[in-house]
Formats: structure tokens, sequence, C-alpha cells
């Protein structure tokens, strides 16, 4: 195989040489068994010499799409830049490690995507689905909401802040939330004005979320900084958005109103 044409690594931590981090993901291409493996994605994890566990994200571009692939950043470029830029925000994300692609002049054939494991984690929709204590689920659910609301304060959109996107971690404390695949993320140097804030939470709490009235409530009393068992949503302490109603919108009128603004966001160059 060709070395990656372009390959950048985590600035706070010396993951290795160019060549070494290579030759790893190589190596461990073949010899563990994928979690998952399509014809343009293919996932595995493997356990590194200094103990930790990394995920290995590969993504291949078809022929058919090939001639076009010069004209835009690899999907792991953009998603190993959002993560970077909210680990570095103290956000709590899967860490990236290091992000590669190859290149043959401007066409893309692969990239691959570095990211540390969290552990013995579930993805939130199946961390509910295992009908958890239900006061654990609405505080779950309120550390959601404070987290979007940091996210937001932070100056990032999300564009696809939806469950199955946060994994649930569980601890000696209590179960803590991470959050994953950020490949649309864009990022404003002030916190993000109230329409995007409002395409993110119909993203995870619409008409098609995965979540209870219940805890929906909970996920915008912790969006408005209000303690857990304050009755409704309200009009905010923090962060306010009088317009927005959960669930307001269709599936399909949400998607297109997403796309709008996302492409709206890159064409600004606000991507990380």
């Amino acid at each position: 195989m060709s070395p990656l044409t372009l390959l950048e690594t985590h600035p706070q931590h010396a993951v290795g040489e160019a060549a070494a981090l290579e030759e790893r993901y190589r190596t461990s291409r073949a010899e563990e068994e994928p979690l998952k493996a399509e014809s343009e994605t293919r996932i595995w994890s493997a356990q590194e010499p200094d103990g930790s566990t990394h995920f290995y994200k590969e993504y291949r571009i078809p022929s058919s799409r090939r001639l076009f692939s010069g004209a835009a950043r690899s999907r792991a470029l953009r998603e190993y830049r959002a993560l970077l830029a909210m680990d570095l925000a103290d956000l709590p994300v899967a860490q990236p490690q290091w992000f590669g692609e190859l290149r043959r002049g401007p066409i893309l054939e692969y990239s691959v995507l570095v990211t540390l494991g969290l552990g013995d984690v579930q993805p939130l929709p199946d961390w509910l689905r295992a009908d958890p204590d239900p006061d654990t689920a609405l505080a779950l659910c309120h550390d959601l909401g404070d987290l979007a609301r940091r996210l937001h304060g932070q100056g990032f959109g999300h564009f696809r802040m939806q469950a199955k996107n946060f994994m649930v971690r569980t601890n000696a404390s209590g179960p803590t939330l991470h959050m994953i695949d950020a490949p649309y993320t864009c990022r404003w140097p002030q916190p993000v004005a109230d329409r995007i804030r409002a395409v993110d939470l119909e993203d995870l709490c619409g008409s098609h979320s995965v979540f209870q009235v219940e805890q929906i409530q909970a996920v915008m009393v912790g969006y408005h900084a209000k303690p857990l068992g304050t009755a409704g949503s309200g009009a905010a302490q923090a962060d306010p958005l009088p317009t927005f109603h959960p669930g307001s919108r269709s599936r399909w009128g949400q998607k297109l109103r997403r796309i709008a603004y996302y492409l709206g966001a890159i064409w600004c160059g606000r991507r990380p």
C-alpha cells in the first residue's frame, strides 16, 4: 500500500512518528476482526503497545465518486478536526489520536481516523432501551441538555446532534456522556445563534426523538441551566430560545432546514 499523503496527530500527545503510525494502522487492519465492514466503511479496534485501545475508522471512496473527491475534505479529516477542537475546548469526546489520508494528485482514495477507546460504553439509545432506573435516566438526560448548552456556548454547531452520537460510560459515580461522530460540526468565534441551537435541539428532541416526553423536558431543563425537577422547559434563565418547541417540525422539514444551515456554515468557512 502507498504511504499516506497527509497525516496529522493530536498536538498535545506524542502519539508516534508518521511511519510507525502507518505501520500500526496497516498491521492492525490485517490482524483485527472488523466491528463494521462495508464497501465504504471499515471500523476495528486494537490494543496498543502502551495498553490503550484505539478505534480505527477507515473511509474509502467508491470509483463512481472518486473524480469529485478533490473538491472536498475527506470525512476522516472533517471528523478529526471537529473532535480535536472539542477536545481542546474540554468537552467530553472520543479523543482523536491521529488522522491520515491517501490521495493520488487531488483524487482521494481513502482516509482513516484513529480515536482513543472510551472503555465499556453503550450508545445512548441502547442504554435507554435497557430500562435504567427512571431517576438515573432523567438525570442523564439533564446532563445531556447541559452538554448541548456547553457545546453551543463554545461556538460549536453539531449539525447531527442525535442520541446515537452520544455514548454512555458507566463509572462508580454514575453514567457519563461522551460525544462521537462529528463530521458535520462547524464552529463560530462566539456562542452560536439561536437558529443553529434550534437545528441541533430539534435533531436531538424532535418528532423522531428516542426520548420520552419527561426525558425531553429533562434535556431542555438542563439546556436552560435549571435544576432537575423544574417543571417544563419554561422561559430560560440562560441561552433563551423563545421560539423553539421540540417536535414542531416534521422529520423531513427539519432535515432540509439542517442541510440549508450547514451549507451556509461551510460556505462561510466555519469548519474547525
